[in-house]
C-alpha cells in the first residue's frame, strides 16, 4: 500500500545572484517522500544535495516552485511561518553536530522541548541515553564528549521531540564505523517504530542499504529515484 505523501516538490528551482549573474543551484527538481519512508540522497559534492534539505527544512526559499509538507505549501511562508515550521515539525542533524557548547549533555536534548513548548520526558531521554550509552555523560558539557558521543546527543536532540520529518545532512561524516552503525541504526528504528520521515544525505553507498528508497541528485535535477 503506497504512503501518504508528506513531501512534494514541484518544479523547484534555486538558484543565487552572482557577479556572472544566475548561478543555478537546482533545476526544475520534482519529488514525493510518504510518510515514514527513510530515503537516501546522493550525490557529488556542490550537486544540490544540502539545497534540496534546507529548502525541505525551511532555511532557505525557493525560487521557483512549490514545496508542500503535511499539507502546507511551505514555500509561500514568511521569515517568521518558516521560523515556527522548522520549530514545530522539522529535526536536523548535521556533519559537525551543531551542539551548544555552553548547555550539558541534557540540557541539548530537552532545548526543541522548550522550544515547542512540550512536556519534557525524562523517562523517555534516559532511556535513551542508556541505549546510546550517554548516561553517564547527561550531564557533561560538549567539549568534555568524543565526536561519537557528540553525535549521538545531537541525533538525540533531533529525534526524541518527535518531529514530522528529520533532515539529516552527512551526519555519519565524521565518525567510526561503530558509531557510524549506532546512528543509522537509530534513525532506522525512528522511521519503522514511529513512523518518522527522514531524509539521509550521504556519500557512504553502503549505508543506502539501510534506506527504503535511494534519491541520485546530479547538477541540481534527479536523474534517480
Amino acid at each position: 500500500m503506497e504512503k501518504d505523501i508528506v513531501i512534494e516538490l514541484k518544479n523547484v528551482s534555486k538558484f543565487y545572484e552572482g557577479p556572472s549573474g544566475k548561478m543555478r543551484v537546482l533545476d526544475h527538481v520534482n519529488m514525493r517522500i510518504g510518510k515514514g519512508e527513510f530515503v537516501a540522497i546522493v550525490g557529488d559534492s556542490g550537486s544540490g544535495k544540502t539545497t534540496l534539505l534546507n529548502l525541505v527544512g525551511g532555511m532557505e526559499c525557493v525560487s521557483d516552485g512549490t514545496i508542500t509538507v503535511a499539507g502546507q505549501v511551505i514555500s509561500g511562508f514568511d521569515d517568521r511561518e518558516r521560523t515556527l515550521y522548522r520549530r514545530r515539525h522539522v529535526g536536523f542533524i548535521f556533519q559537525d553536530y551543531n551542539l551548544m557548547n555552553e548547555l550539558t549533555v541534557y540540557e541539548n536534548i530537552i532545548m526543541p522541548f522548550q522550544l515547542r513548548k512540550k512536556e519534557i520526558d525524562d523517562k523517555l531521554i534516559d532511556e535513551y541515553l542508556g541505549m546510546l550509552r550517554l548516561q553517564e555523560k547527561k550531564n557533561a558539557f560538549p567539549m568534555k564528549l568524543s565526536g561519537g558521543e557528540q553525535q549521538r546527543a545531537a541525533v538525540l536532540r533531533a529525534l526524541l521531540c518527535e518531529p514530522d520529518i528529520i533532515l539529516a545532512d552527512e551526519p555519519t561524516g565524521n565518525l567510526d564505523s561503530t558509531n557510524t552503525q549506532v546512528v543509522v541504526k537509530l534513525l532506522r528504528h525512528f522511521a519503522d517504530r514511529m513512523d518518522k520521515t527522514i531524509l539521509f544525505v550521504t556519500h557512504n553507498m553502503e549505508l543506502t542499504k539501510e534506506c527504503d528508497r535511494v534519491i541520485r541528485v546530479k547538477d541540481g535535477r534527479i536523474v534517480d529515484g
